[in-house]
């Protein structure tokens, strides 16, 4: 079978699987990789473990990222599997080979508090003022991803069923079709939201999702991240912030105010908690800072 058709069917396959659109998109670009990589090498056939192997050998000699590296071959892992699952293939090449790829650990980037301040304080302002749909439309954002935790597409795949303001809560549509519930506490951000609401209808939206822009569309992901960056630069930060850096201040914040880490796993929507544990290495600096400042040791010996 021609690959393109067979990349084509197997894409089709992920997305009623429910797999999210940007990682569908994702897979597409792996799958072109590889399939360059073959013409380029002018390997034929079926693929086995050697050709695997070669392929990372060549990912890694264009020096690309580890997390595309490892992305790109669980990719290729998932298309085999769903090829054997169909009995399309009789060997899967996976079976038994080992590949190692190891990711640095990077720590979640929070913003800092002043700047957080800052942040909230001029969207604020910007919506008082203007009152443009799209000045609201970024501070409801901004006070969602921060309240909550949500990532910025599941924040834009929120549609009005799915709020219940006279509960405070919202049902999100996560990863791998997974929902989940998260709660808005705070009575202010519950009342923007209310607000938001009479200004959005007025726009005669083409769309039943909450966020909207000023043409009446449903509010993108990176319409978000681009007026988010346009309002970043009035505030006179200088560096670059992104709404997946709200998601870590929620959760970097919430393990700071000693909420128990089950919890914060629930709110974001992980489905392992050593994704959720990254999270203590960042607040690691203020227990640090709270130790220094309790020092019992050095009170003990003054008060005796």
């Amino acid at each position: 079978m021609d690959p393109t058709i067979l990349f084509c069917q197997f894409l089709a396959h992920c997305k009623r699987e429910g797999l999210a659109e940007n990682t569908i998109r994702a897979y597409r670009s792996d799958l072109a990789d590889y399939h360059d990589w073959c013409a380029r090498s002018e390997t034929t056939g079926s693929i086995s473990k050697e050709s695997i192997l070669d392929w990372i050998t060549d990912m890694r000699d264009r020096q690309l990222a580890p997390g595309t590296l490892k992305r790109r071959v669980a990719c290729l892992k998932s298309l085999m599997g769903w090829l054997e699952d169909d009995d399309q293939m009789e060997i899967n090449p996976f079976n038994k080979l080992k590949v190692v790829i190891r990711l640095p650990r990077n720590l979640p980037r929070a913003i800092n508090r002043s700047e957080l301040k800052l942040i909230l304080r001029q969207a604020s302002q910007e919506a008082r003022q203007e009152g443009d749909i799209n000045s609201l439309t970024l501070r409801v954002a901004i006070e969602l991803m921060f309240s909550t935790g949500i990532r910025v597409g599941e924040l834009c795949s929120i549609r009005l069923n799915d709020l219940d303001m006279e509960a405070g809560t919202i049902l999100i549509h996560g990863k791998g079709s997974r929902e989940r519930m998260v709660f808005v506490v705070d009575k202010e951000v519950t009342s923007l939201i209310d607000n938001y609401m009479l200004v959005r209808n007025k726009t005669c939206p083409r769309t039943n999702h909450l966020l909207v822009t000023s043409w009446g569309t449903s509010a993108k992901p990176d319409f978000i991240r681009r007026i988010l960056h346009l309002l970043v630069k009035r505030t006179g930060i200088e560096r670059r912030i992104t709404p997946h850096m709200l998601r870590h201040s929620a959760a970097t914040y919430l393990l700071e105010a000693g909420v128990d880490i089950r919890y914060v796993q629930r709110l974001l929507g992980h489905s392992s908690i050593s994704t959720t544990e990254r999270y203590t290495h960042v607040t690691g600096s203020s227990l640090q800072a709270v130790l220094e400042g309790a020092n019992v040791r050095r009170n003990l010996i003054v008060s005796s």
